[in-house]
């Protein structure tokens, strides 16, 4: 009966794998001539579509006076383009039963659409008028001001945001990396309107840019429709410039935060780690899901099990720049230093003994097999397109990463997690705040 099972999952895996495969040879790529990348992915499985826009703008590339200004620009691109009123595409979205939304980050920003494939060519339109014609008038920024204020106010009184810029700040000394992506209310206030359509005009460019169509859509279709579009925009060329690499971490990192409305504790463990683009970012990716990825890693097992904490999970946190391995646990603070001792021999005993290749091996299977089943859906599968052009700056992180994790050996585990010491890493704690012993 075991065999038989093991005979069947192998022939489903086989079939997907392949399935894939067929998927890849239909990715259509292609460079527009006035320097705008796009990507179509037509697929037969499905009846939706995922339309994305993706720019190489973030708070990591962010000037002192700008900072906030990305994540600024994703409220304001909602806000009425030359062609639409504010609230019109979103309520013409989700009339025809779809969804639009958007995302700023450190390292990129995305607008995207979600939509039944008979529609494809509105989404389309929606976010070509939204990324290429957008109003960005006076009176707009003027009434965003407050509201992303407000938002920003929300992210002050989370103490668990705290912890993290608290974190990045501790981490990073040369990038921007240190910087919130929200930005600070000193630069928010003093946006004006002018500054935010140069920054518009200036990095929101047709070379930054990233149009990918997934879905059941035919691709010279969607190809000549967006040559009318996306294709027409003109603009100066402007690419990314290189993040700055942080020098290596040669000391301890600590800070403790008190805070009232805390009752138990959040700590925040850390160490330096490559750039997505670094041959080690797929051990990292495995060695996250043997430590820290759900109730079968080791961490689960030995700390939550335990009793030391009351949740643990953490991983490797890519950044187009210097990224983290990170270690983020809760537990009661009389546990915070069992805890930690128990996170440290963990990693002393892999560095001393390394890692079992049926570990290793399992380990990625899991990998490969989430990473399938989360493609099924297509806008997860656009996603993780546009994120690897415009991060990585190569698609074929994307379209070889499975490969790439089945190359992955032991010997790569035992030599990555030998960098993670007991002198060289960053820690946060948000802890209680302490009770006054009465005199």
């Amino acid at each position: 009966m075991y065999k038989k099972i093991i005979l069947i999952w192998g022939l489903i895996m086989a079939l997907t794998l392949a399935k894939e495969a067929k998927a890849k040879e239909n990715i259509i790529i292609k460079k527009l001539k006035n320097g705008t990348t796009v990507v179509i992915k037509p697929r037969e499985d499905t009846q939706a579509v995922a339309v994305q826009v993706w720019f190489g703008v973030g708070s990591v590339y962010e000037k002192d006076n700008e900072r906030g200004l990305a994540h600024f620009l994703e409220h304001m691109l909602f806000n009425g383009t030359k062609h639409t009123k504010p609230g019109e595409i979103e309520f013409e979205v989700e009339k025809k039963g779809g969804s639009i939304n958007a995302a700023t980050s450190f390292d990129f920003t995305y607008y995207h659409i979600e939509i039944a494939n008979e529609f494809w060519k509105d989404a389309l339109y929606y976010l070509y008028y939204m990324t290429t014609e957008p109003t960005l008038s006076d009176e707009m920024v003027a009434k965003e001001k407050p509201i992303v204020l407000e938002e920003l106010n929300r992210h002050l009184d989370d103490p668990k945001n705290l912890l993290w810029d608290t974190y990045n700040n501790l981490a990073y000394k040369k990038s921007n990396y240190k910087h919130p992506v929200i930005g600070y209310r000193e630069t928010i206030e003093n946006y004006t309107p002018e500054l935010v359509r140069s920054y518009f005009y200036s990095y929101y460019t047709p070379s930054n840019k990233t149009v990918v169509i997934v879905g059941n859509v035919k691709a010279e279709q969607v190809l000549k429709e967006i040559e009318k579009t996306f294709g027409s925009v003109k603009g100066k060329y402007y690419k990314p410039p290189e993040v700055p690499l942080e020098d290596p971490q040669q000391e301890v990192r600590r800070e403790d935060i008190r805070k009232k409305q805390i009752t138990r504790a959040y700590v925040a463990i850390g160490w330096q780690a490559p750039p997505i683009t670094d041959k080690d970012s797929y051990p990292l990716n495995v060695l996250e899901e043997i430590l820290l990825n759900g109730k079968s890693s080791v961490m689960y097992q030995e700390i939550k099990e335990a009793g030391l904490v009351q949740s643990i999970m953490g991983g490797y946190l890519a950044h187009k720049g210097t990224s983290q391995f990170l270690i983020y646990f809760v537990a009661d603070e009389s546990k915070i230093e069992q805890a930690k001792i128990k996170i440290f021999e963990i990693i002393k005993r892999y560095q001393e003994k390394g890692f079992s290749k049926e570990e290793v091996e399992n380990a990625k299977k899991r990998i490969i097999n989430r990473e399938i089943f989360a493609k099924e859906e297509v806008d997860n599968d656009a996603e993780a397109i546009g994120y690897s052009i415009t991060v990585t700056g190569d698609i074929n992180y994307d379209l070889k990463y499975l490969d790439r994790i089945k190359k992955v050996k032991k010997e790569d585990l035992d030599r990555v997690i030998k960098a993670f010491k007991d002198n060289n890493y960053t820690e946060v704690r948000l802890l209680p705040e302490s009770v006054p012993v009465a005199q």
